[in-house]
């Protein structure tokens, strides 16, 4: 006997009705009836008065139902249990998201607090790190998903999903005589000290490769880890910097000169990596549904 014949036996005389049972199962009236016929023969008794209605069970099937009520109630239980479980990582358990410092700090703690308001018992790690120390991480297994630049050169261990493009931009102090010129090339850039993230950051390989490609000598007034250090520094006098315009914020145009550089230096394209096969868990996946809601802050600022 098998434990699905079990259960309609036990539906059918709980309802006293082949087809309320199979209907409440939400199988076919005559697999119901199968399972029945299956239970008798098996253990040579009849378990129905068929002939009355609606049928009720003989005097073995009342011994019977007794004995497989509380076995059938275990298993409805513990069906019960293994959905509470399945739902168990929707709504707890622990994930790692990397992304760029500047990224972290100020676009991700309104999808961070709208994702903690709906699954409060999820707990999230941030890893704020440059490009190079993301790629690591996703490669070796260290965060669930990064949000960072595609790849470059491509990884087949990566898989990228694109979210959004950013230019590149120039950042000067204010009333900064480059903000006044009709175009500008890089050997106008070159004639400043530059304020650069550390070595690793995709800004700063960017705009290094392009100097040297074009020969330009240029030199480094500072470097600093994350741009809204740079950006203080540039406000100051110190310098100016090249960075994404994701990184710009809104009030940063009262405080500092901002220039697009586009068609200077390529867009970047911005995404979620992870690693190629990696499981992502149903709260990771509500986390990136989360983010995705918000992309237009990360466009706009």
């Amino acid at each position: 006997m098998e434990i699905r014949e079990l259960v309609s036996f036990y539906h059918v005389a709980r309802l006293r009705s082949v087809s309320k049972a199979a209907e409440y199962l939400e199988i076919g009236q005559p697999t119901v009836t199968t399972h029945l016929q299956k239970v008798e023969r098996e253990f040579g008794i009849v378990l129905f008065d068929r002939i009355k209605r609606p049928i009720q069970l003989t005097s073995d099937g009342i011994v019977f139902y007794e004995l497989a009520k509380p076995i059938v109630d275990g298993i409805t239980d513990g069906i019960e249990a293994l959905k509470m479980q399945m739902d168990y990582p929707e709504h707890r358990g622990s994930f790692v998201i990397g992304a760029f410092p500047d990224i972290v700090l100020h676009h991700l703690p309104q999808v961070v607090k709208e994702f903690r308001a709906n699954y409060p018992m999820v707990q999230i790690k941030l890893a704020a790190r440059r490009y190079s120390a993301l790629m690591e991480m996703v490669a070796a297994g260290e965060v669930d998903i990064a949000l960072a630049t595609r790849p470059e050169p491509p990884s087949p261990a990566l898989q990228f999903r694109h979210l959004f493009t950013s230019d590149f931009v120039l950042v000067t102090p204010l009333g900064h005589e480059l903000l006044d010129m009709q175009e500008i090339a890089f050997k106008d850039i070159a004639r400043w000290p530059l304020i650069l993230l550390s070595s690793g950051s995709v800004s700063r390989m960017a705009l290094e490769q392009v100097l040297r490609r074009e020969g330009l000598q240029y030199s480094i007034a500072l470097e600093v880890d994350i741009i809204e250090m740079a950006k203080r520094y540039v406000e100051i006098g110190m310098g100016v910097a090249v960075t994404h315009e994701y990184a710009v914020q809104a009030g940063d145009s009262a405080k500092l000169g901002i220039r697009k550089l586009t068609g200077l230096l390529p867009s970047a394209e911005m995404g979620l990596i992870t690693l190629k096969g990696k499981f992502l868990s149903r709260s990771v996946r509500n986390f990136i549904d989360t983010l995705e809601s918000h992309l237009g802050e990360f466009i706009h600022g």
